[in-house]
């Protein structure tokens, strides 16, 4: 149980922390838009915006 809780609260944290970056980087309303790819993919979603991310 307590595992599981660690990785929910892990998700979650990376989730805001996607949105921050995404919307300090880009501006706009792209931190929203893969703050949705990353709840929807999970870990998948996290690794493709740290790919695109170093892209720049």
């Amino acid at each position: 149980m307590g595992f599981v809780l660690l990785l929910w609260m892990i998700s979650i944290v990376g989730l805001f922390w996607v949105w921050a970056d995404a919307s300090e980087k880009r501006g706009g309303n792209i931190g929203c838009l893969w703050a949705l790819v990353v709840l929807i993919l999970g870990p998948l979603g996290f690794i493709a915006y740290l790919i695109v991310r170093n892209m720049d």
